[in-house]
């Protein structure tokens, strides 16, 4: 099945999103980009499962295990143990270098920023949410409470997963039309031990679950209120979210990690893989 790229999004699109703070795309994000994506997490699962064969903690990595259940049996088998339920470092590599810099994706950033100067922000995160538990539920928080230089500088986030998700595996669900109140103040979730809205907020929120096929992409801005819903399917729940910003206004964390993508301005100025891969210095995961 192909994956067309949007050149463009329609006036229609662009003013829903400025109005709602969202907008779900259907059949945005190309095939190579969902299998790149599966290939830098299978990865990093496979580093996992020998790291916790040589603490012993299993004997069998099992390697002909689905990607989508690999994860969970892992877990299960090596007593539940903590793991970095949000792997940035660890994916740093040319695919996912490729998958920051996917035209597909950088052609919606470029009409949703306004302009022809895109980076791709230094903040991308996979989530592998595991049922069963909720220290990986990402609770309600809006995405310029871990960047707070962004409260004026629109920073899009595009969330994509790589299977279809429902309330029932943890689809997002967002807050429309408040993308332009306040920045409140951090607040350290107890229960998951992400960073937050404080419960009172969390009270006065009115969720809409965003139900998703493989493909799809779901954009928000850094300010709209969202959170995962719980993950109640014996299988990971495995997604992608990127963030982009004008290379004209760039925030710290997109300076400190993140880099130019696109420049007709200045084409000489986009960067390399090589140069991205420096940026996060020696010590990185998985040695790529």
């Amino acid at each position: 099945m192909s994956h067309p790229s949007l050149s463009s999004l329609t006036p229609e699109q662009m003013t829903f999103y400025r109005k709602q703070g969202y907008l779900l795309l259907e059949n945005a994000v190309s095939e190579k980009t969902l299998e790149l994506s599966q290939l830098v997490l299978e990865r990093w699962v496979a580093a996992m499962a020998a790291r916790w064969q040589t603490e012993g903690r299993i004997n069998d990595t099992l390697s002909d295990t689905p990607f989508s259940t690999r994860l969970l049996a892992l877990w299960e088998a090596a007593g539940r143990p903590g793991y970095n339920r949000s792997p940035r470092r660890e994916l740093v590599s040319p695919e996912m270098f490729d998958i920051l810099k996917a035209p597909e994706l950088v052609d919606i950033a470029q009409d949703l920023l306004g302009t022809t100067e895109v980076s791709a922000h230094g903040i991308f995160n996979a989530r592998p949410k595991l049922p069963s538990q909720s220290w990986t539920d990402t609770p309600w928080h809006q995405d310029a409470q871990y960047f707070r230089d962004a409260e004026s500088i629109h920073v899009p986030t595009m969330w994509f997963p790589l299977q279809d998700v429902s309330p029932e595996n943890s689809c997002l669900q967002v807050a429309p039309g408040l993308q332009n109140g306040k920045l409140h103040k951090g607040y350290d979730d107890p229960e998951t031990g992400f960073l937050g809205v404080t419960p009172e907020v969390r009270k006065t929120l009115v969720g809409k679950p965003i139900e998703m096929k493989r493909g799809d992409v779901l954009l928000f801005t850094q300010m709209t209120p969202h959170g995962a819903m719980r993950n109640r399917r014996q299988e990971v729940r495995w997604s992608m979210d990127l963030r982009f910003e004008s290379t004209d206004t760039p925030t710290s964390g997109g300076k400190e990690y993140g880099f130019i993508a696109r420049s007709l301005r200045a084409p000489e100025s986009v960067c390399d893989y090589q140069t991205w891969r420096t940026q996060w210095g020696a010590d990185l995961g998985n040695g790529y």
